[in-house]
């Protein structure tokens, strides 16, 4: 029956919008089905702790924090985790840390470029201590200009802190600076087309000198202070560059063919480069940086390699390339947005042991990649296990990390940062042969030396399965299985005098320290 009165407005309930990490789980869900990939199951609690630990600050959890988190029955406590270690100090190192390999790839190659590294990483630092927006971040480091002039002593952190090292490592050469920055910000490779147009991608040799030419204006002011110390300057003459091996001469120009726009007594011609390539309209700056900071915990990108977009090397999943870069930019290009929503997803909390033979395909990410550590993140892990070498680092993050004969830095020439992506495992066996026999492992494990092996195996309380457990804990961040803890309390039992059982915990200890298992995020 049709009623002839007019019927109430039905109230509609607006809904809220699904968060990003949800509508992650969504795009990855449909790939999967479509792949045919059967997903893994969820990561155990311990294996999140230590996965998210190392990733947001660059360590594994100290071992009191660990046993509380497990403990903790609230529902939310891996949110409030991550929110935690996102506005924790060792999330500011870290950051510092990925970024400057990332901005500087030339400290791996080059002792001269290093020297550079104090000044560059305390001005890193304080961006994301005041978790500047990453566009503002790449404004400064595309346009910066002036450098603090002060007299100081070599070595020392400037008091008017810039990232004119990224410039300097460059050695200011117009084509070297313009092949990093649209590496770095825009994810492409136009290097390729420095001495003639590209042979599979739609760049031209002019294309990349007239990038270029931006750059072609940058000197250091004279003085007699150290090269290093002095500020940059632009000169004041038109913006044009000479093509190698001929006589032409182009003049700036953007990546899109548009010519900038800018009263040269009023703008630095890079300002107006920062804030073509920053855009929102760019196509290309939101989606490299998406792309980037989801290869970090992934170990690699959708387009991969993540400084490689280009029409022979599409993305795997374009649709969430595209969202996440959107979510990205809508929220004024907050990098802990975007990381936050990438770490509470299903997807980044599967556990890492394979359950089903199509999880194999690592671009459909049926369950998480086992991944690579840094050099950085190796000492750390030592230094967090151990107790040993706490009190150096503690003293001068600054000298320390750049001491030629300091265990960092011995470290560091092991496990060079040189891997394309991390699903290069960076343990080769003549870097864990090295690792496994250095004085310093010999140490960290040692009564005298190590602080938390003292403490572990001087406990009278303890029992040799309690101990057992404790250095599986600061360690490899779990628990051990009862088939693991019966072996190796027969080992231990087998030890005739105090001495003998305290090698054997020794001999566990540095077991530990040189797995796999240790030496990875997974």
């Amino acid at each position: 029956m049709i009623s002839l009165y007019p019927t109430a407005a039905r109230s509609e309930v607006p809904q809220k919008a699904a968060s990003l990490s949800t509508q992650i789980d969504q795009l990855i869900q449909a790939a999967q089905k479509r792949e045919g990939v059967i997903s893994a199951p969820r990561s155990t609690d311990a294996e999140f702790m230590r996965r998210v630990s190392l990733d947001l600050t660059g360590k594994i959890p100290p071992v009191s924090e660990l046993r509380t988190f497990i403990a903790d029955p609230s529902p939310q406590k891996r949110e409030q985790l991550v929110d935690r270690l996102l506005a924790s100090p060792g999330f500011v190192v870290h950051f510092t840390n990925v970024w400057r390999d990332m901005l500087l790839p030339e400290l791996t190659t080059s002792l001269q470029a290093r020297g550079q590294i104090p000044e560059f990483e305390a001005w890193l630092r304080l961006q994301f201590q005041a978790n500047v927006p990453y566009d503002e971040l790449a404004r400064q480091v595309i346009s910066t200009s002036q450098g603090a002039n002060s007299q100081r002593q070599p070595g020392e952190v400037a008091q008017e802190l810039t990232p004119r090292a990224y410039y300097l490592v460059k050695q200011l050469k117009p084509e070297s600076l313009a092949a990093g920055t649209s590496r770095a910000f825009l994810g492409v490779r136009i290097e390729c087309a420095q001495c003639h147009d590209h042979p599979f991608d739609s760049w031209k040799q002019q294309q990349f000198w007239e990038y270029a030419a931006f750059f072609s204006n940058i000197v250091q002011a004279g003085s007699n202070q150290v090269a290093a110390e002095l500020p940059l300057m632009e000169l004041g003459r038109p913006l044009q560059i000479k093509i190698p091996d001929t006589n032409r001469l182009v003049d700036a120009t953007f990546l899109d063919g548009k010519k900038p726009d800018w009263e040269p007594e009023a703008t630095s011609p890079r300002i107006r480069l920062a804030e073509w390539i920053t855009a929102k309209d760019n196509p290309y700056f939101a989606k490299a940086t998406a792309n980037r900071v989801w290869s970090l915990f992934f170990g690699r990108g959708i387009v991969d390699p993540v400084d490689d977009f280009s029409s022979t090397n599409p993305a795997t999943h374009p649709q969430l390339l595209e969202l996440m870069a959107n979510s990205l930019s809508a929220n004024d290009f907050n990098l802990k947005y975007l990381i936050r929503e990438i770490v509470n997803s299903q997807t980044y909390q599967f556990t890492s042991r394979q359950t089903d033979p199509s999880q194999i395909r690592v671009e459909w990410y049926g369950k998480m990649p086992t991944r690579g550590l840094t050099a950085e993140q190796i000492f750390a892990n030592l230094v967090q296990a151990t107790g040993f070498f706490r009190q150096t680092t503690d003293a001068d993050p600054f000298l320390f990390s750049q001491a030629t004969n300091s265990p960092e830095s011995e470290i560091g020439d092991l496990f060079q940062k040189d891997a394309e992506n991390q699903l290069d495992p960076r343990a080769t066996i003549l870097q864990a042969l090295a690792l496994m026999n250095g004085e310093f492992m010999v140490n960290a494990t040692s009564l005298e030396q190590s602080d938390v092996f003292t403490a572990i195996v001087e406990f009278p309380q303890l029992t040799i399965a309690d101990k057992i457990e404790a250095f599986y804990l600061c360690t490899l961040s779990r628990f051990p299985t009862e088939s693991e803890t019966k072996r190796l309390s027969e080992y231990i039992s087998s030890a005739e005098t105090e001495d003998e059982r305290t090698h054997a915990y020794s001999n566990l200890f540095w077991a530990l320290l040189n797995s796999s298992e240790f030496l990875l995020n997974h």
